[in-house]
């Protein structure tokens, strides 16, 4: 399994653009196979800060996702945000899952 998480830091003002953004993305990311996990969550401590989260069954469906059309319109789209602290997005490799709760 895979986990892709981060943050994404823009300007508090473009949050309703972000939202438009990352919504059609999200839920045609969750349509995709391979995927179990898609999200983007506002950090409650910092305005504009967006947190994400997603889980790949592969590396494979991980590469798939990278090159279908939403996920292009969302990189073309991230560009009209004000990015003001960088974005700083990492895949980490899972072999072993334990549920905490």
């Amino acid at each position: 399994m895979l986990i892709v998480s981060g943050v994404i830091e823009f300007d508090p003002e473009d949050h309703a653009a972000a939202e438009d953004l990352f919504r059609p993305l999200v839920a045609a990311t969750l349509a995709e196979p391979g995927n179990g996990t898609n999200g983007f969550w506002a950090d409650i401590d910092q305005p504009g800060r967006i947190r994400v989260c997603e889980e790949w069954s592969s590396p494979e469906a991980l590469a798939e996702h990278m090159g279908t059309p939403h996920m292009l319109d969302f990189l073309t789209g991230i560009g009209s945000l004000r990015v003001v602290g960088g974005t700083g997005i990492f895949q980490h490799s899972v072999t072993d899952t334990t549920q905490l709760m």
